[in-house]
């Protein structure tokens, strides 16, 4: 499946203008296995072939930028902006010069005159915009003001950069201060402003409510369900009792959830045994039935398809499917029966799997856990249990039993990817507390119990076993993948590492990020460093092609544990249950005539995508999950941002310095995970410092005094100005570690270069001087 390479080569050649690739280079920087180089070759022919890299001599490059270009146009926060091709060109991006971008808006598809291919002080391209050829949204949300007899809106966020006049306030009688929805019936132009109309008032601004339907408003979210699909959706809640008679009934097997203690959709539920004659155990992760309920085609697949995914905002779930079946008939409630797509997974006591078998079956929940319930009971605390629970039902012995071997099972397969080299980062997380208005009034960590990671354990354990199934088939699913990080991007990471006193080796395998991730998870490095692995981590993303998970050390990976929030999910269990129609027997093995047998069953299944339209829906999939990941994040710093504003402004706050900008440096505040920007005007200290990065090494020097700032150090900073509706945050630096140059000696480039030559005479023994500690994921 030569997919599996074409978007990494053009990644890859794009990383460097001008950049050019042997088949060796391409096969070193992606580690290419022998058994694997006809594919690397089969995917340059087709790159070639479709003139996305041109091919001279033995070497592979991009092709050469034209006057004209069309990509996705993207303003920064300064106001300037960038086009990034649709086809990349070996010149890389165009730079857009404010007032160059004409009536685009940021995240617009543009057609773009080049007006000069080297230039922009060195840095690339330059152009200006010449026309719109797709419009990525009409609709925004802002707030009302009125200036000098004009009505306007200013926009929520960093999508369009002005404020809106709109010409008839009347029609919908709106007030300064009011929170609105509008549609841009005239972008700006240059220095002019656009156009704007109202079509919904949802309050005043700052208003909890009117917020968080702003930005569902401004990105896209679907909330209302037709009526078609909601009366599909009743009909086939009423369907259930039609389909017991093929489902293996285990409803006296002991079954049991954890989740969130607000959770209300119930995906997935674990029954666990121990087979003492075999020293296996037998996991079952039984997940809801969803591709029963929702055939392809009709007018409820056709919306989740669109929705893509639920999105989870503070305080609101807007869901893929209709309640009466997410939180209805699909949800594996406490008590009820429910159907599922089991699979049964044999484990050893060194955590490998054994075999696996998938069934359709009929369960019954026999408790619903929260994480901290489901915790305090495997600590045995009976009290503190209970009062985390969200049910009145008490686990019986054998519940409780079940859920001891669980915490066990976990551990044990914990410590195999461990050995694997699963990448365990250690960053914090937080909850937000509000009031009954919906205003944050406090931000607290998140609880740490281990039951998170059991269950991800077990989740992660499910949807290898699927992905393993179709691997050893010739047919197309929609898998989730996680490709390696480029040597590329681990230049940063290097460098900070090494001012943390640890080294990298020059080709870091998963094994050696591990190492470092363990040295440093107990020391004042963890933040930075950890949070430098996760920059290099491509983003996980759906595609058909076999690449596997980097950062679980899987070689076969697919969504298949969340059918009710995940429409990828439902792909794949509709993929399963055509297997499990052509197929005589649930497990794994077929071999010779039998196999081809059920490939060409599949082949011919209609519930099953091909490859083409796989990677269209991996795309759409990846995108509707990245809108609702944004949306979430946006609103959630919104309201942290106000929390700020209303009761901390002119505080001093503990923070962390995660980076620096040509303007500044940048900090995270502790506990209330939002980052705000320290301008070279409020560092502190003496007037006379000036400022400099150390290149590569993630440290600033004050050229007057000497002291040393260092990427993941401790500081304190005083909130000066904090904007939530612009989410943005101006910070003064109060309390830093005072260490001069002579106490933290700056290497010099000769001795970067003889540590970095040392680091990869290592051979990916980097980090084994230093004293390791394991953590939880």
């Amino acid at each position: 499946m030569p997919i599996r390479y074409t978007r990494r080569i053009l990644d890859h050649l794009a990383r460097e203008r001008g950049r050019e690739a042997s088949v060796h280079d391409l096969a070193k920087a992606f580690r290419v296995s022998r058994d694997d180089r006809d594919l690397l070759h089969e995917a340059i022919d087709r790159l070639v072939i479709e003139e996305s890299v041109v091919r001279t001599a033995e070497r592979v490059q991009l092709p050469s930028m034209g006057s004209e270009v069309e990509g996705v146009y993207r303003v920064t926060r300064r106001g300037f902006g960038f086009v990034t091709l649709d086809r990349p060109c070996r010149e890389g991006d165009v730079y857009i010069a404010i007032g160059a971008q004409g009536t685009a808006v940021s995240g617009d598809r543009v057609r773009c005159l080049v007006s000069q291919k080297q230039g922009w002080k060195g840095r690339g391209p330059s152009g200006r915009v010449t026309d719109v050829l797709d419009v990525a949204s009409t609709t925004f949300a802002g707030t009302v003001v009125k200036q000098r007899g004009s009505w306007l809106v200013e926009p929520d966020g960093r999508r369009l950069r002005s404020a809106v006049v709109i010409r008839d306030p009347g029609a919908k009688n709106i007030q300064p201060g009011n929170k609105v929805v509008f549609e841009l019936v005239k972008p700006p132009d240059g220095y002019m402003l656009g156009e704007g109309v109202v079509t919904e008032v949802l309050g005043q601004a700052g208003e909890p409510h009117a917020e968080t339907e702003a930005v569902i408003a401004a990105h896209g979210i679907r909330t209302e369900f037709d009526e078609d699909v909601l009366e599909e959706a009743r009909n086939a809640a009423a369907k259930m009792e039609g389909d017991l008679a093929v489902r293996e009934d285990i409803r006296d097997t002991v079954t049991f959830t954890i989740d969130p203690p607000d959770a209300r959709d119930f995906d997935d539920a674990i029954s666990i045994t121990w087979d003492e004659a075999a020293r296996e155990w037998e996991l079952a992760v039984h997940i809801a039935d969803v591709a029963f309920f929702v055939p392809g085609g009709g007018p409820l697949d056709v919306e989740a398809k669109a929705r893509g995914n639920s999105s989870y905002l503070p305080r609101r779930v807007i869901p893929m499917l209709p309640e009466v079946l997410s939180n209805g008939v699909c949800s594996l409630q406490e008590g009820v029966d429910r159907c599922a797509k089991s699979a049964f997974i044999r484990i050893d006591e060194r955590g490998r799997v054994s075999t696996t078998q998938f069934r359709r079956t009929l369960i019954r929940s026999d408790k619903r856990f929260t994480y901290l319930e489901a915790q305090a009971w495997i600590d045995g605390d009976g009290r503190l249990a209970r009062k985390n629970s969200r049910t009145s039902t008490q686990p019986t012995e054998e519940v409780l039993a079940s859920l001891q071997q669980a915490d066990v099972l976990a551990k044990v397969i914990q410590s195999r990817r461990q050995r694997n080299g699963m990448i365990s980062l250690s960053l914090p997380d937080s909850e937000l507390v509000f009031d009954d208005q919906g205003h944050v009034v406090d931000v607290q960590p998140e609880d740490n119990a281990f039951t998170h990671t059991l269950i991800e354990m077990f989740m992660v354990e499910a949807n290898e076993a699927v992905s393993r199934l179709f691997d050893g088939l010739d047919v197309s699913i929609l898998r989730r993948i996680h490709p390696e990080p480029a040597l590329e991007d681990l230049e940063d990471l290097r460098s900070l590492a090494m001012a943390s006193g640890h080294r990298l080796p020059e080709s870091p395998t998963r094994k050696d990020l591990q190492q470092l991730l363990d040295a440093t998870r107990d020391t004042d490095s963890v933040r930075a460093v950890h949070f430098a692995v996760l920059r290099t981590l491509t983003r996980a993303e759906y595609s058909p092609a076999i690449v596997g998970h980097f950062a679980l050390a899987s070689e076969h990976y697919a969504h298949f544990t969340s059918p009710i929030r995940r429409y990828p999910d439902l792909i794949v269990h509709r993929a399963l249950e055509a297997w499990l129609d052509h197929s005589e027997n649930s497990t794994l093995v077929f071999t010779g005539r039998r196999r081809r047998d059920i490939e060409r069953l599949m082949h011919d299944d209609e519930r099953l995508l091909d490859e083409e339209a796989l990677v269209e829906m991996g795309r759409h999939c990846t995108d509707t999950e990245n809108e609702s990941e944004a949306a979430e994040r946006e609103l959630r710093e919104f309201l942290v941002l106000q929390h700020l504003e209303e009761h901390h402004l002119g505080d001093d706050v503990p923070g962390v310095i995660r980076g620096f900008t040509p303007a500044g440096v940048l900090v995270e505040l502790e506990r209330f995970l939002v980052t705000g920007h320290v301008g070279w005007d409020d560092m502190g200290g003496s007037r006379r410092d000036r400022w400099e990065e150390v290149p590569g090494l993630a440290r600033l020097v004050a050229r007057g005094s000497g002291e040393v700032l260092a990427a993941g150090d401790s500081v304190r900073v005083r909130l000066v100005r904090v904007d939530a509706a612009e989410r943005y945050m101006e910070l003064m630096l109060t309390k830093r570690p005072h260490r001069k140059v002579q106490e933290m000696p700056l290497p010099t480039k000769r001795k970067m270069e003889r540590d970095r030559k040392r680091a990869s005479r290592a051979g990916g023994k980097g980090g084994q001087g230093q004293r390791r500690r394991r953590g939880r994921r």
